[in-house]
């Protein structure tokens, strides 16, 4: 059995998979993608705290992130597109969708919440 496990580490460590997707308890609804697969990502709630144009971030107070297994929070994102930082500002109500992108947590999709 331990054999096992470290294999599973292993194999996550090597191709990138998140451990929760692989354990037992994973949710049926948990969706893992890649950046190619930007509609398939989960649109989250939040309201911006802080627009950084000279970073290229965005604070971001938001709901759990499903496909990262992330609880509620706030946290700073790197923007995907630059005019994200244009378009929006600190306190817009938002839905967004998040991917790792070259190793970064990445806003892939960035909309006003109805």
């Amino acid at each position: 059995m331990q054999y096992l496990q470290i294999i599973v580490i292993l194999t996550t460590l090597i191709i990138g998979i998140p451990l929760t997707s692989i354990a037992g308890n994973s949710d049926a609804n948990e969706v893992q993608t890649t950046p190619a697969d930007e509609t398939a990502l989960p649109m989250v709630a939040g309201e911006i705290r802080k627009v950084d144009p000279a970073t290229g971030k965005i604070t971001i107070k938001h709901d759990e992130i499903p496909n990262f297994g992330m609880p509620a929070m706030t946290m700073l994102f790197k923007a995907g597109d630059p005019a994200m930082l244009e378009q929006f500002k600190a306190g817009d109500k938002v839905k967004f969708a998040v991917d790792k992108v070259d190793g970064a947590l990445t806003i892939v999709s960035l909309e006003l919440a109805e």
